[in-house]
């Protein structure tokens, strides 16, 4: 059993190891220190079990061109500890992003995935323009038909650029 929680200064290190072991490259953890450093960050949820982060969220800010007034979220990176995977951590941690973006009135996230994975939780392919591969680049209303007629580009924070 584990919980999720709200992710503390004192948490960071663990973290940025926790990413960089998921992923096995430093790419995706010095993306949320960035994040981080820039003040880019709505949510940034870790999954604690026996007092060990095994699994983290982030949802950053995402921005439109031209700008539609809509608060909106890009959801990266989704880590889990290779010998924790498969066993729904990520799953009850996008469940909780979900559950907390809304509750903080984000209109709409995004997501870079496997559509197959993500539909799970409602996501599907988005047609708005971004810098990403259109098979994966998937969107989530959380106010309704609020991407209806958007036509705007999605601009992820600045970090993503050094992706």
């Amino acid at each position: 059993m584990g919980m999720i929680r709200e992710t503390k200064e004192s948490d960071l290190e663990k973290v940025f190891n926790l990413i960089y072991s998921a992923f096995g490259n430093k790419a995706e953890s010095d993306l949320v220190r960035q994040l981080i450093l820039d003040e880019d960050v709505f949510l940034n949820l870790i999954f604690e079990s026996s007092d060990t982060i095994v699994g983290n969220i982030v949802v950053s800010k995402i921005s439109m061109a031209p700008d539609k007034g809509l608060l909106c979220g890009g959801i990266a990176p989704l880590s889990v500890l290779p010998e924790n995977q498969s066993f729904g951590i990520g799953s009850q941690l996008m469940e909780s992003a979900i559950k907390k973006s809304k509750e903080m009135k984000i209109d709409a996230l995004f997501l870079l995935g496997d559509p197959n994975y993500y539909k799970r939780f409602n996501f599907k392919v988005s047609n708005l323009p971004s810098d990403y591969s259109a098979e994966h680049f998937q969107e989530l209303e959380l106010t309704k038909d609020c991407l209806v007629n958007v036509k705007s580009k999605v601009i992820y924070a600045n970090a993503f650029t050094s992706l």
